[in-house]
């Protein structure tokens, strides 16, 4: 049994349910939500370079309209005249415009500028979750995930005991590194710490599916529909594989569950139709 392109398609865009899912912005268009779990491949840790990532500040501000772009380089020459405190006032201010821009990798840019000189775990963090994301947006910038990388490290150094950023270092190498078993290595040591972290969870088991672990895979979906209900889009994770599996009925049923479960109409409809799709083949 195969699923058929509007499944693909559906399935697809849930593939990545990570770390995002904390990271990127919020929206109540359930369809932006979906399309917000993206995946993405490349990276390894070997440049990751504050004035490399300059180049995607500039390329990320290109697609802004004149009014945007000039606002921007407005807040910019604000951020470069001041000193201390005012700078990192003015590079918050400007950080939050980019971030109502959607502009993450240039964001991601002042926010480590302002890291290393607060030498602060939370202004690291924000780096690391902005680079990670801006990789999102560019999945080839190799030198943005080498960014969060670099940054979720120096959180780390500050506090080894913040499962948040271990989790995001262990998404970084899983996702960007050819050794994603030392990815895989952090995030079974987060669980060894707290058995129910949900971020943790939900990476260990979108790695089962891209290697081919689908009962673990399974499992630990499961054990995060218990913990959060309302991550809904994970029964759909569970049809594709039990898919995967060569089990029509599961596939079924789990879809099912999702029907059940989800209120946009457009969504429910489209996956009713390749339920009935399934039962008639």
């Amino acid at each position: 049994m195969t699923l058929t392109k509007t499944q693909i398609g559906l399935v697809s865009a849930v593939v990545l349910i990570t770390v995002l899912l904390c990271f990127a912005p919020r929206t109540p268009d359930k369809l932006n939500d979906v399309k917000s779990m993206m995946s993405g491949h490349a990276g390894n840790n070997q440049s990751a370079d504050h004035s490399s990532a300059a180049n995607y500040l500039d390329s990320s501000l290109l697609s802004l309209n004149e009014k945007e772009r000039v606002r921007v380089k407005n807040l910019i020459s604000v951020e470069s005249k001041a000193s201390g405190q005012e700078k990192y006032n003015a590079i918050d201010h400007l950080v939050s415009v980019l971030d109502t821009f959607q502009k993450p990798a240039a964001s991601a840019y002042y926010l480590q500028m302002k890291a290393v000189g607060t030498h602060n775990k939370e202004d690291w963090t924000k780096a690391a979750e902005h680079y990670y994301v801006g990789w999102k947006y560019y999945p080839a910038a190799r030198v943005l995930v080498d960014s969060a990388i670099h940054a979720f490290i120096h959180v780390l150094q500050i506090d080894p005991n913040d499962l948040s950023a271990k989790t995001g270092l262990g998404v970084c190498y899983v996702e960007s590194t050819s050794d994603p078993m030392k990815g895989v290595g952090l995030l079974k040591e987060v669980l060894s710490i707290d058995s129910n972290y949900v971020d943790a969870l939900l990476n260990l088991g979108n790695f089962g599916m891209t290697s081919g672990q689908y009962d673990k895979a399974i499992s630990r979906f499961e054990k995060v529909l218990k913990l959060k209900p309302d991550y809904i889009l994970l029964y759909v994770k569970i049809a594709e594989a039990y898919e995967k599996m060569g089990n029509k009925g599961k596939t079924i049923e789990y879809l099912e569950k999702y029907v059940g479960k989800e209120d946009d109409v457009m969504l429910r409809t489209s996956i009713q139709n390749e339920i009935n799709k399934l039962k008639n083949s």
